[in-house]
């Protein structure tokens, strides 16, 4: 496998680096909250002319607004009009703005280029960027990543992107001696036109978000723009298990890296009778033992499969990347709360909040996760959902499915027939449902499989409510199963 240098060649070729001039630019950005904000801030800086509209109100945007405040910016707020795009030229979208809302239809009718945040950021970013996509995993992996390259002569190595840091706020910290790890949704990549990172992650690829994307093939395009710039002087990374992912090795110049859960001939970074190894100079090099991920699931080994080939990529010694690997802590992350993560026990009784599981595949790798029966809680907004891919795991390891909140029809009509169902108005109600009928040595598994707006305001929300329920029900003195409707799922 070749490795990264940093060498005397020129920055736009190493970095794939390019730059766009703001500077007395009219430019409009569309979402105020945490990425408009970051951009709009980075866009005044670099000498735009800045306005930023919302449809929600200044008062539900004060806090927004304040971060603005002291700066020559423009609000368009309660929605959109045509002063937004009139004498502008350049639209700048956040992430959560959809591509297809009728003033963008009419930007796009005029002619005017609409580009993201990633989009800006990068474009002006001095550090070489690794990007990391995929449908499951992405900010365990980014973070992990991170971790491993921390262990390297870099002056200082971050994490920004869809990971809950906007890149634009973190523009000027960044030198040349720097690396970025950047976490990349779909939904930031389809507003990208030259962005190209050094390095390219993707990690799996599976039906999600058709609520705004509509079809499979929209967005497997929108991931596929990840390397849809990069040059053979670049690298990709892909999981050589997923037919999906690797074939994207035929659509980019960029050197192929593949890793896998198994040995195989093309894998660069393997895992074989329990022990992850690496292929460095014709030779397999011994990294650490499968056991020694602090992280559950076969899921997360293959996150730090894909962290590892990156570390290798850029020359990390084995010994740096074992010690990383051991000594991660997921507790220290935030933005690793929600995913997979153990409450607590009670009476012999596992609560595991995996909130952050958004889609099919990431509650299908939780699934596989867990041995001992599984009472699962699922629902919330459905994003386009196929749920067949879950009926076998569903049929073989769960006991019984609470199905959380009023927009469930889907799941039900898709499983009813293989699982008991039963529904749940509140996450307390569901968590006491879930508890009545799971004997020691059970899991209740919180996995929803949809977004969380139905009933929340994210994912962490919901988490926290889980959380929060699982405690009360800690909390009741004595815990009796008796005063939980235990019945509920008998025919």
């Amino acid at each position: 496998m070749q490795s990264w240098q940093r060498g005397s060649k020129k920055l736009a070729h190493v970095w794939g680096k390019y730059y766009m001039t703001f500077a007395d630019k009219q430019i409009t950005v569309f979402g105020l909250h945490r990425s408009g904000v970051a951009v709009a801030q980075l866009l005044d800086d670099l000498g735009a002319k800045v306005l930023v509209t919302d449809p929600k109100s200044g008062d539900e945007l004060q806090e927004d607004i304040d971060a603005l405040k002291d700066r020559e910016i423009d609000f368009v707020l309660g929605g959109h009009n045509r002063r937004c795009i009139e004498k502008t030229d350049l639209v700048v979208l956040s992430p959560g703005v959809p591509l297809d809302i009728p003033i963008l239809q009419e930007a796009r009718a005029a002619n005017l280029p609409i580009i993201g945040e990633l989009e800006v950021a990068a474009s002006v970013c001095e550090a070489p960027i690794i990007a990391i996509t995929g449908t499951k995993g992405k900010s365990t992996t980014t973070i992990l990543t991170a971790e491993l390259l921390k262990r390297g002569h870099f002056r200082r190595v971050c994490t920004a992107g869809n990971i809950g840091v906007p890149l634009s706020s973190e523009i000027r910290r960044l030198t040349v001696e720097d690396l970025v790890v950047v976490e990349a949704s779909s939904f930031q990549l389809e507003t990208t036109t030259k962005f190209r990172p050094v390095v390219s992650v993707v990690l799996n690829l599976s039906r999600d978000h058709l609520d705004r994307h509509r079809t499979m093939e929209a967005y497997r395009a929108a991931k596929l723009k990840i390397c849809a710039n990069q040059t053979a002087a670049d690298w990709i990374v892909l999981n050589a298990l997923d037919e999906n992912v690797s074939a994207f090795a035929d659509e980019t110049p960029a050197k192929p890296v593949y890793f896998a859960d198994t040995a195989d001939v093309k894998v660069d970074v393997y895992v074989e009778h329990n022990q992850i190894f690496v292929k460095r100079g014709g030779e397999s090099h011994q990294i650490c033992d499968v056991g020694d991920i602090p992280l559950p699931g076969r899921h997360n080994s293959q996150n730090v499969l894909a962290a590892i080939t990156v570390a290798q990529i850029f020359n990390i010694p084995s010994s740096m990347m074992r010690s990383a690997i051991r000594d991660f802590s997921p507790a220290e992350h935030a933005a690793l709360e929600h995913a997979f993560e153990p409450v607590k026990t009670i009476n012999g009784i596992q609560f595991i909040n995996d909130s952050k599981a958004t889609n099919v595949a990431a509650v299908k790798a939780a699934l596989e996760s867990l041995s001992g029966p599984i009472l699962l809680i699922m629902g919330g907004y459905d994003k386009g959902n196929n749920y067949q891919p879950l009926i076998e795991c569903i049929q073989s390891r769960v006991k019984g499915l609470i199905l959380l909140g009023s927009h469930t029809g889907i799941i039900r009509n898709a499983l009813a027939a293989h699982v008991v169902l039963r529904d749940a108005g509140t996450m307390q109600e569901a968590v006491k449902l879930a508890y009545s009928q799971a004997a020691p040595g059970d899991v209740v598994l919180l996995s929803p499989a949809n977004a969380s707006f139905d009933m929340f305001t994210d994912y962490k929300a919901r988490g926290q409510a889980f959380r929060e329920a699982v405690n009360q029900l800690e909390a009741a003195e004595p815990i009796s199963k008796s005063d939980i409707c235990l019945d509920q799922f008998s025919d």
